[in-house]
């Protein structure tokens, strides 16, 4: 049995533009009905316990030097989520951190794209 999740996605960077820009294209994936701003790691464990989120993205720069211990904490306290961790790095961020329904995109991905791979992933697809 799966637990219910609210239409939040919490979006979790210290970039104030990053912020703005991706709040404004998640509103319009559906069934995203609100985006819950965090700037700090501290925040984003707050938020996440606060509510059982759709979606959590996370800018991995957050999480610089602790990235595997964070990410199993958040997959733990969010487990019905789908994630999206934003990074310099793509292929050094997949090989840290394991968890099912996780999608790592480089950072500066066409808006177009990443809000297509985002809906792919909430409904359900595998995303390459």
């Amino acid at each position: 049995m799966s637990l219910p999740v609210d239409e939040t996605a919490i979006l979790a960077t210290g970039s104030r533009t990053l912020a703005l820009g991706l709040s404004a294209l998640l509103l319009s994936i559906p069934p995203i009905h609100h985006v819950k701003q965090v700037p700090d790691a501290d925040a984003l464990f707050d938020a996440i316990e606060g509510s059982k989120p759709i979606l959590i993205i996370v800018d991995t720069a957050l999480l610089e030097g602790h990235l595997p211990d964070a990410w199993q904490a958040i997959c733990r306290l969010a487990p019905t989520a789908h994630y999206v961790l934003l990074s310099d790095n793509t292929i050094e961020t997949a090989k840290s951190v394991h968890c099912d329904g996780a999608m790592v995109v480089m950072q500066g991905t066409d808006p177009r794209q990443l809000a297509h791979d985002i809906e792919l992933l909430l409904s359900g697809h595998a995303v390459a």
